[in-house]
Order: structure tokens, then C-alpha cells, then sequence
């Protein structure tokens, strides 16, 4: 009960999590669409992605995450889904350098070289969607951890994004590997030369 005057505090509701128009763009690059078949087509469709009509500004978390198993298991159906998210991951994040906004975060990327480049990736996760946080431990020149605090139960999605965009940064020799899980979220070591 509250005493007169007092306004009951409610709490806030929770934020939608969306994905970003432009990374929904780079997932559905000409190399990706022109492979997919027709019933991934219309499943795609039915999660709420129409990949044949002009892309909406935002999409929500959970259309997202159907729209890659869909696309996972239409384009490597023969692999383990690990490794197949794994290869989409890095697919997507090569992807970013046929777009005007790809180009320049690449040759940001390489200015910057790959290990102020992952100081710098929460910015770029950022720039795809509003929900996904990582922390960065630096563990040496060309060795760090970062903890990603929701991997969609697939973190080899992300190992693939990772060592693509630490390649695109200029690396060599990268590993990346998937040292814990955390609730939604995982821990990764990355590594390279």
C-alpha cells in the first residue's frame, strides 16, 4: 500500500533486443541469397524474414536467431551445426567489405591493427544490434579473452566473426577458441601472430 502522494515505482519494461537493418543486409549478401533454396525461402518467410522484399530497419532477436538455423541448415546441411554456424560467422563478418560502412570499419581495422581492434569490439557488435555486450581482457600483444554475453546458444557464430574479423585486421595464424560458458554468453581466447 502507498501513502498518499507516493507514486508507485514500476519497473521499466524490459528493451526489445533488435538486429540492425545493415547486419541483416551483410547476413543476406547475393552469395548467400543466391544459394539458399526455396523452402529456406519461405521458412525464412515465416520467421519474419522476407529475404525478397526491401529489408525493414530492424529485426526482432528471435527472428534473427531462426533466420540463421534456417540459413545454417540450408547451406551446410552435411556439416555439424558447430561448425557450420562457424562458417556463417565468418561468411557474414567477410561480407562487411562489400558495403560502403564494411569498407570503412575494415580499414579502420586494419589502421588500427587486430589487438586495438578487439579493444574496440564492443563498438562494432554495437553497430549490428542493441543487445550484445563483451568484455575484453588483453592477455598480451597478440593474445586476449573477450566475453560475449549472449552467443544464441551458438558460439561458434561468433568464433567465426571473430577470426574473420581479426584476419580482416590484419592477423595471422588466428585461433579462436571457446574457453567457458556463461548463461547465454560465452568466453573466448583469441589468439594470433
Amino acid at each position: 500500500m502507498h501513502a498518499w502522494g507516493e507514486q508507485a515505482r514500476a519497473e521499466p519494461a524490459p528493451r526489445q533486443r533488435i538486429i540492425f537493418e545493415h547486419t541483416v543486409d551483410w547476413l543476406l549478401q547475393p552469395s548467400v541469397r543466391l544459394r539458399l533454396s526455396p523452402a529456406a525461402y519461405n521458412a525464412l518467410r515465416e520467421a519474419g524474414l522476407d529475404a525478397t522484399e526491401r529489408l525493414r530497419p530492424a529485426y526482432s532477436f528471435d527472428t534473427w536467431r531462426r533466420s540463421l538455423a534456417i540459413i545454417v541448415a540450408d547451406l551446410y546441411p552435411a556439416v555439424p551445426t558447430g561448425e557450420a554456424y562457424r562458417m556463417l560467422g565468418q561468411m557474414l563478418a567477410r561480407s562487411v567489405e562489400r558495403t560502403a560502412l564494411g569498407r570503412a570499419m575494415v580499414s579502420m581495422g586494419r589502421l588500427l591493427g587486430p589487438l586495438r581492434s578487439m579493444r574496440r569490439i564492443n563498438e562494432t557488435f554495437q553497430s549490428a544490434d542493441n543487445y550484445v555486450e563483451s568484455r575484453f581482457t588483453e592477455r598480451g600483444p597478440t593474445h586476449c579473452e573477450l566475453w560475449i554475453n549472449e552467443v544464441m546458444d551458438q558460439p561458434g557464430y561468433y568464433q567465426g566473426i571473430l577470426e574473420a574479423c581479426l584476419d580482416l585486421a590484419g592477423a595471422r595464424d588466428v585461433r579462436v577458441g571457446v574457453v567457458s560458458r556463461d548463461g547465454a554468453g560465452a568466453t573466448f581466447e583469441l589468439s594470433w601472430r
